[in-house]
């Protein structure tokens, strides 16, 4: 596994376990449900405006592979390339809790490609802007290992 990858995901559980989250234990939070799902068919109608505001202004996406996307016009822009790869994407959220103005997600997604499907996982990390949970930070990756180099 790759040492960022180790690194970032203790950072993430650092930050969350000193924000005061209980372990949920697999629980999910109706509001970030509905967020997630309102991302899932905003993308899937191709509306990549819309998928973008659900960000905050200084929102950023790690994808995998890529450097940081960062803003909403960067994750608009990103989002309708995504669409080349893929067609539509379904989101499983399996885990999410708030704590004040933070809260996470996390959860799976199956993805529809020219070439076939993809599965993985993805967290978002929330914070609460007026009365609007907005994405501040997403991060997600493909179970699927990458091909071997080319020899």
């Amino acid at each position: 596994m790759n040492r960022f990858v180790v690194v970032g995901v203790a950072c993430v559980w650092l930050a969350v376990s000193a924000t005061g989250f209980a372990q949920s234990g697999g629980k999910t939070d109706p509001r970030l449900t509905k967020l997630a799902k309102q991302w899932e068919a905003a993308y899937n109608a191709k509306d990549f405006a819309k998928v973008a505001t659900l960000y905050g202004e200084d929102g950023i996406v790690n994808p995998p592979n890529q450097p940081a996307i960062r803003g909403r016009a960067a994750i608009q822009d990103w989002a309708k390339g995504m669409a080349g790869v893929f067609t539509s994407i379904t989101l499983t959220p399996t885990d999410s809790a708030i704590s004040g103005n933070i809260a996470y997600d996390a959860g799976t997604y199956s993805g529809t490609m020219a070439s076939g499907t993809d599965k993985g996982k993805y967290v978002v990390v929330l914070k609460k802007v007026g009365d609007q949970w907005l994405i501040a930070h997403d991060i997600f990756n493909s179970d699927t290992p990458p091909p071997p180099p080319a020899r």
